[in-house]
């Protein structure tokens, strides 16, 4: 009896033993599932942004990965081993969208110029047309003209400036 006993004892270790190892290798199974989902959300989601290499969205896209970096440290550590490169978006990504960044700016501020020498060249000359050029109204509507550019421009700057400085910081590291 007392063998039985011994051997019912030994036979329950052995099944909780196999029980236990089953459990674990469950989970680590588990986890790279999940870890290979995730690897397979997070490149999925950053490659249109790259693709486009769109600065105001691989900025969106950055907050995001910050966040994927927090919560996922090794899924992320992962794909940047794997990849090579920093996670999500490539250092020469970052370089080209910039330097396309700086062209827009550019030409943006060379037609925001020749629009609005344009616009006061026309005023200047319906105003004097007019005969109207030095009368408290025709001051007025150039310096409404000249307000309306400067206010424009001013706008422009600040998301110039702001989408250049993100861009910078990703550049420099800053936004890991």
């Amino acid at each position: 009896m007392v063998n039985g006993l011994v051997l019912v004892l030994l036979f329950g270790g052995v099944v909780a033993v196999i029980g236990l190892a089953m459990t674990v290798y469950e989970r680590r199974v588990r986890k790279q599932e999940h870890e290979e989902q995730l690897m397979a959300v997070l490149l999925t989601g950053s490659a249109a942004a790259i693709a486009r290499a769109e600065p105001r969205e691989l900025l969106a896209w950055q907050a995001t990965a910050k966040t994927a970096r927090r919560l996922f440290p090794d899924v992320v550590a992962a794909i940047e081993s794997k990849g090579g490169e920093d996670f999500p978006i490539p250092k020469k990504i970052i370089e080209d969208a910039h330097a396309k960044w700086t062209a827009e700016w550019l030409a943006w501020e060379r037609h925001h110029d020749v629009d609005f020498r344009k616009r006061t060249s026309v005023l200047e000359a319906e105003l004097q047309k007019a005969g109207q050029v030095h009368t408290p109204d025709g001051h007025a509507r150039i310096a409404a003209l000249e307000d309306e550019k400067l206010q424009s421009y001013q706008r422009r700057y600040e998301e110039y400036v702001q989408i250049g400085k993100g861009l910078t910081d990703l550049l420099d590291g800053n936004s890991k």
